[in-house]
């Protein structure tokens, strides 16, 4: 692997969405009929997100920072401004018990990785941090023509170039995959890596999300382990 700008890079890999577990002092928020469909839905967490975190992580020797607490309690992919931040079932409880969900799993988790891409810049080496994200391969019954999203800051000529050199390099070794950037979703959209981007010099921090399709996940675990295997072979 070749060296990112700024310093010998280090790579960080966090699931924001790896699962849809409701702690149990938050149980009663979900005690409705239709709670049991959302959690098992891609409305509850990322299918596919945490094995692929996983298999990075391993892959690159680092340790994995994760979630299982399922999005609908909060999500950690989002800002504390944001109007998606709690969901339906957590958006009108009282603010104590609001703050106290921030207080014991939002604050915590965005600090951890906070804190590791800290560690790295003040070592002067530069953080890749990959944060592995899946999505529905229809919305609104639309189909949506892709395998694989790398998103990153169209202006951040670092992630940009990396992330020019990653999608050229599969698309070269596996040209039946349908590699796109800065879709499903924007790059530059509300989420986790937007926000460290504005701690961090751009040479020294390059966020990127990775969206993998959850149809692979759903056919065959395998399957979406050999489309991560292809990631890692490209990853420059």
């Amino acid at each position: 692997m070749s060296s990112a700008s700024g310093g010998a890079p280090t790579f960080v890999v966090t699931c924001e969405h790896g699962g849809n577990q409701v702690p149990p002092e938050f149980a009663d928020a979900f005690d409705r009929r239709d709670a049991k469909a959302w959690l098992a839905s891609h409305r509850g967490y990322d299918p596919g997100a945490l094995a692929a975190a996983t298999q990075l992580a391993d892959r690159f020797g680092v340790p994995l920072i994760s979630s299982t607490t399922t999005r609908l309690l909060v999500d950690l992919n989002r800002s504390l401004d944001h109007e998606a931040l709690f969901s339906k079932f957590t958006r009108d409880l009282p603010e104590t018990r609001k703050q106290a969900i921030l207080d014991q799993h939002y604050h915590p988790y965005r600090d951890a990785v906070r804190s590791t891409i800290d560690a790295i810049v003040g070592r002067g080496q530069t953080a890749i941090h990959v944060s592995v994200h899946t999505f529905t391969p229809r919305i609104a019954g639309v189909w949506r023509p892709i395998d694989i999203g790398l998103l990153f800051d169209p202006d951040a000529d670092g992630e940009a170039e990396y992330c020019r050199v990653w999608q050229q390099c599969l698309i070269k070794r596996h040209p039946w995959r349908r590699i796109v950037m800065n879709q499903p979703y924007a790059g530059i959209d509300d989420g986790l890596t937007t926000a460290l981007r504005k701690r961090f010099d751009p040479k020294r921090y390059y966020g990127i999300e990775i969206e993998i399709n959850h149809r692979f996940v759903k056919q065959f675990p395998d399957r979406q382990r050999k489309v991560v295997d292809e990631l890692i072979g490209c990853v420059p």
